[in-house]
């Protein structure tokens, strides 16, 4: 079962984001972006969804850690705000791989999640093949 870390400071956003994925994902919700930092530099996961604008710290630097910590996991940015040249970098820039806007359609939301997920799988097995193909 994949794994999903969804970091948002909105209770509301964060409750609607589980209900939506928590059938059919491991999923592990934070409202403080520093906490989500934390666990996954501890937990594996496949895919962090964050929201951009948030207090402590923003969903930007939230993906920059991501990244770092685990570089083939999938990262979508959520976003109610127009930030739409520095979600295009964030895409640009290999950040992020996808950007979705608030509100969401949830069929939208899943099929954006689904492919994410098969990508970082397809990575994953890259790695995998290789290094067998080194050794």
């Amino acid at each position: 079962m994949h794994s999903i870390l969804i970091i948002d400071d909105e209770e509301a956003v964060l409750r609607a984001l589980g209900r939506l994925f928590n059938r059919e994902y491991q999923v592990e919700q934070h409202s403080d972006p520093l906490t989500a930092v934390e666990s996954m530099k501890v937990n594996d996961f496949d895919l962090v969804v964050s929201d951009i604008r948030m207090p402590n710290m923003d969903g930007f630097a939230v993906l920059k850690h991501f990244k770092k910590h685990q570089p083939n996991a999938g990262r979508i940015l959520v976003s109610g705000y127009a930030d739409i040249e520095d979600c295009q970098n964030a895409v640009h820039d290999g950040l992020a791989h996808m950007i979705v806007s608030k509100p969401w359609d949830n069929f939208e939301l899943k099929s954006v999640v689904k492919l994410v997920l098969e990508n970082s799988e397809l990575k994953k097995k890259n790695k995998v093949l290789l290094t067998q193909l080194k050794a």
